[in-house]
């Protein structure tokens, strides 16, 4: 039986150029339609507790560094009703040990969907984005982390 030559390293070098892209913040960007909105992709992610289902946006498309910019929230409960719950947004950075210099601006625009305006990442590096949903005095956090490049 005559066996074919494959050269052993095509995986490691796929591995190493798929880890190389992710890692520099590669991204794919879709293209929208002109007149389409120009609003980023929906991040989505589960609260601490599993209460909430929490999506955010940036206006605009991207975070821009050292730029203010706003985004957009919507919040539902575990079975993907809108929640009523109150939402606050903050961004620190953990290994630096500082968060933002500002309070961004927070609006309910309808049950569960949020409008968050001023949030400002000054600085290149790891950033934790801090969503928080508050009924009463349970808060349940979801955490999303950004790499501002």
């Amino acid at each position: 039986m005559k066996r074919c030559a494959r050269p052993l390293f095509s995986p490691f070098l796929h591995v190493c150029a798929m880890t190389f892209f992710f890692a520099c913040g590669g991204s794919v960007q879709p293209s929208s339609p002109e007149g389409a909105s120009t609003d980023g992709e929906w991040v989505s992610g589960v609260s601490a507790d599993g209460s909430y289902v929490v999506k955010w946006r940036v206006i605009g498309g991207t975070i821009p560094r050292a730029d203010p910019f706003d985004v957009e929230i919507r919040i539902t409960d575990a079975k993907g009703n809108p929640s009523d719950a109150w939402c606050t947004i903050d961004a620190e950075m953990p290994e630096h040990g500082h968060g933002m210099n500002v309070v961004p601006q927070m609006q309910r625009t309808a049950e569960g969907h949020f409008l968050a305006k001023g949030l400002l990442l000054h600085m290149p590096g790891r950033w934790s984005i801090l969503i928080d949903a508050r009924i009463g005095a349970v808060t349940e956090r979801t955490q999303f982390l950004y790499v501002m490049p």
